[in-house]
């Protein structure tokens, strides 16, 4: 991979950036059919049909009739050379790697303007690609979700690229970026970073035994939160400029090199949570699942809980929270035939 002398400096998550011929990568590309093997057998596939509202469609098995993109995630945990290829990126830190992704679009197929919440090399394996640019103020749009996809509303490009094989696209976080596919033959690698979230931080710091008591709270009535919230949140912050330097660097360092994997004994696209697993709605769209917040509805919740959910039916959002669920072994196979009761 071929970047700018001054890439860091002027574009590293501040613009976007286009490289001609930066990365030939043909012997490693795979066919559309063998990217459909993957697909299969990936517990990091979906499927998008741009002509069906955006749909995604998760576990896909073959490629539909109409337009549609096929995204195989963790394709460096598939193939042995795309893993030796991803081990000579550049040295940003191995922690902040993500994964590798292949797409493969029929022409004219795209999956619509959006934003990443991450950094992202986008490199044209076959085919060709054109690409519309937005700026790092598109981190501020409105989405819309489409069929579970996440979309930008009122996207204005300031730039456009035709991608061929070889070139390569740096995206920052929060610029918008459209891609349509120009021939039947297009396919890209995406190469997703990663940044640990400060509640994942937060989270490891507070994993310790010596940590104090948050202020009393038995002088309010029961059933009702602390009502002199400044001052917990100072004492939050007392505890936090406590810390030493070596503790937050361990959290941090934790954090950051955290790797979730599927232990999970649901298969299906009917899932609720399996026994033993706590759950309770705090908000209107987030729940609390064994001592961790989640974005999921009521509804979606309710569901979880007793008959059942069908995950190929969720917006993004939800589906973010059935992935990490089905990492950490929460979730099993839900019976079809089973009826939701109701036990108030």
């Amino acid at each position: 991979m071929k970047l700018p002398g001054d890439f860091y400096a002027t574009h590293w998550q501040q613009s976007p950036c286009f490289v001609p011929k930066s990365c030939e990568l043909g012997e490693l590309t795979p066919s559309v059919s063998q990217l459909w093997e993957w697909a299969r057998q990936s517990d990091a596939a979906r499927l998008i049909e741009p002509d069906n509202n955006f749909q995604v469609t998760l576990d896909p098995q073959a490629p539909p009739d109409g337009l549609h993109t096929v995204l195989v995630g963790q394709v460096e945990c598939i193939d042995l050379g795309w893993d030796a290829w991803s081990r000579s990126l550049p040295q940003l830190g191995r922690w902040a790697f993500s994964d590798l992704m292949i797409s493969h679009a029929t022409q004219g197929a795209s999956v619509g303007a959006h934003r990443d919440r991450y950094d992202v090399f986008l490199i044209q394996l076959a085919g060709q690609r054109t690409w519309q640019l937005g700026t790092v103020a598109d981190a501020n749009l409105p989405e819309v979700d489409q069929g579970g996809s996440r979309l930008l509303q009122g996207f204005e490009p300031v730039q456009s690229h035709i991608a061929e094989p070889g070139d390569l696209l740096y995206v920052p976080p929060g610029c918008g970026h459209h891609g349509v596919a120009l021939d039947d033959e297009c396919m890209t690698l995406s190469v997703g970073f990663r940044q640990p979230s400060l509640s994942a931080v937060l989270e490891h710091l507070a994993q310790d035994d010596s940590s104090p008591l948050v202020i009393d709270t038995r002088k309010t009535p029961p059933g009702f939160a602390p009502d002199n919230v400044d001052a917990l949140r100072q004492q939050l912050m007392n505890w936090i400029e406590q810390r030493s330097d070596t503790e937050l660097r361990q959290a941090w360092g934790l954090a950051a090199t955290q790797w979730s994997h599927s232990d999970s004994d649901a298969e299906g696209d009917f899932v609720r949570f399996a026994p033993g697993v706590r759950a309770c709605q705090i908000s209107q769209n987030h729940a609390a699942v064994m001592g961790e917040i989640f974005y999921l509805t009521a509804a979606s919740l309710e569901a979880l809980c007793t008959h059942g959910l069908d995950t190929t039916q969720q917006d993004e959002p939800t589906q973010e929270s059935l992935q990490e669920f089905h990492a950490a072994g929460w979730l099993e196979d839900a019976p079809k035939d089973l009826e939701a009761h109701d036990f108030n």
